[in-house]
């Protein structure tokens, strides 16, 4: 398996990275500005009895474009701050699971996950964003914890999302997108729309196990992390078969749809992170 392994460097899985981190961020900060993402701020507002705040949405989306400046430029210590800053606001979505109603009460609630989908994917936001500023800032404590936490949020999305498709709500729920695919709408050629699910369910979760046992076995380790990039990485397609944009302003934006995807790109460059360090061996000593 090691003869078969093409080692990435790491600092061209940083450039990669940065790269997609930096086109999850652009592309959801453009959102920001619309009135339907003001509206949406606001309704999150209204559910933990905060009061309107119509100018949200358009600061979240200037902070956001100052991150892809900061990604572009990350050995200044300004861009730092401001990656460190960006990784504590992105947890806030992820105190919303225990705010929100995120939970499908019709399958007994936590830990049936519904809306909650897209905030579980912060963690490996989270994770992503703190790797590229301590690496750059040489803050190896944090650079560590770090590393945990990509492997840990792409674990929790796979386990939990792949857990989720054995449901009958879920199937229901990615019949649209699987369905526009052309990677993917084979599936119902050969199973039920419930049968489908489950088949993307096991694959999903042959990714989390190969990830869990990393201690024990690196040709797992490596099975997971390849399942889990390539997962990451068809799903991106979805933006365009869907579609999960729309024109109306003139030029193209995302749907919530959207937004939901392209947190994927954090997860991917998660996995491709993971991926070197494993095969750099001056990376393996830190």
């Amino acid at each position: 398996m090691s003869a078969l392994l093409k080692p990435i460097s790491h600092n061209l899985s940083l450039l990669i990275a940065r790269g997609l981190l930096g086109c999850f961020v652009f592309l959801t900060a453009m959102t920001r500005f619309t009135a339907g993402d003001a509206i949406y701020f606001n309704k999150q507002l209204t559910a933990i009895n905060l009061p309107d705040m119509p100018w949200l949405s358009a600061v979240l989306g200037g902070i956001q474009l100052l991150v892809v400046l900061a990604l572009l430029l990350p050995q200044q210590k300004w861009s730092q701050v401001s990656l460190y800053a960006y990784a504590v606001l992105a947890t806030v979505p992820l105190l919303m699971l225990f705010t929100h109603p995120v939970w499908i009460d019709a399958l007994g609630g936590f830990p049936a996950i519904g809306a909650g989908q897209g905030l579980i994917k912060y963690l490996a936001i989270v994770a992503v964003t703190l790797y590229v500023a301590s690496h750059y800032g040489d803050h190896y404590r944090i650079k560590r914890m770090a590393t945990a936490l990509l492997a840990a949020g792409i674990v929790l999305v796979m386990a939990w999302i792949g857990a989720m498709k054995f449901t009958q709500i879920e199937a229901d729920g990615i019949e649209g997108l699987m369905s526009t695919s052309p990677l993917f709408s084979w599936i119902y050629a050969i199973f039920s729309v419930l049968h489908g699910s489950y088949f993307i369910g096991v694959i999903e979760l042959i990714a989390v196990l190969g990830i869990l046992l990393a201690s024990w076995s690196r040709t797992a380790y490596v099975l997971g992390l390849a399942v889990a990039a390539l997962t990451f990485a068809a799903t991106q397609t979805f933006v365009i078969t869907l579609p999960a944009y729309e024109t109306s302003l003139g030029f193209p934006v995302l749907t919530g749809s959207g937004e939901f995807i392209v947190k994927d790109l954090a997860l991917l460059a998660a996995c491709i992170i993971l991926y070197a360090r494993l095969t750099t061996t001056h990376v393996q000593a830190e």
